[in-house]
């Protein structure tokens, strides 16, 4: 007989009965008599863990104020080109308190929108603070100070340097992928 739940055939169960008997048995074995045993398959269903997409781009990180965690990490992932992997509102770097995004990005758009985000809070609030730009092959030492460069200039030094990570572009260089990069510049 099958369970009407699951629709497996449950061990040990006779299939070969003939006549009104074995229509009335089978009717009653694929009828749920007690509450937990739906129960326990809806929830069984709701709890299924489903793993997360991979999120395809270079994979680099920034650390800056923690009191702005929850903005830059919106203004990343709102341009849907970049994906926040990992964030740590508050994390501890040499005795300092700072904020870090692992970022998986495609493309670069919001690096504008992110400066000029930046500029607005430093002029509407009393604090100077900048982001630091950190590469997977070394996460200890930062790369570069983004208050140094120009938008354009960190989008290039990121597609230069960081790793690609997930499905490759459609097209890329030989020495690209000869050292596991690839650009999105040439679509």
């Amino acid at each position: 007989m099958k369970n009407i739940l699951t629709g497996e055939q449950r061990p040990g169960a006779n299939t070969s009965r003939g006549g009104k008997a074995s229509a009335w048995l089978e009717a009653t074995e694929q009828m749920v008599l007690f509450p937990w045993e739906w129960r326990r398959e809806r929830l069984r269903k709701e709890m299924a863990v489903k793993p997360p997409e991979l999120f395809s781009g270079y994979r680099f990180a920034l650390k800056g104020s923690p009191r702005h965690f929850d903005d830059v990490r919106a203004l990343i992932e709102n341009s849907g080109d970049a994906h926040v992997y990992f964030g740590e509102a508050l994390a501890y770097e040499r005795g300092a308190g700072v904020a870090l995004w692992r970022i998986r990005s495609k493309e670069f758009g919001w690096l504008p929108t992110l400066y000029e985000w930046w500029a607005e809070m430093e002029r509407t609030e009393p604090i100077e603070f900048t982001f630091h730009l950190y590469m997977p092959t070394d996460p200890k030492y930062p790369v570069m100070n983004l208050r140094e460069f120009t938008p354009e200039n960190v989008a290039a030094y990121i597609r230069e340097h960081a790793v690609w990570e997930g499905d490759r572009p459609i097209s890329a260089t030989r020495e690209q992928l000869s050292r596991g990069q690839a650009s999105l510049s040439s679509h």
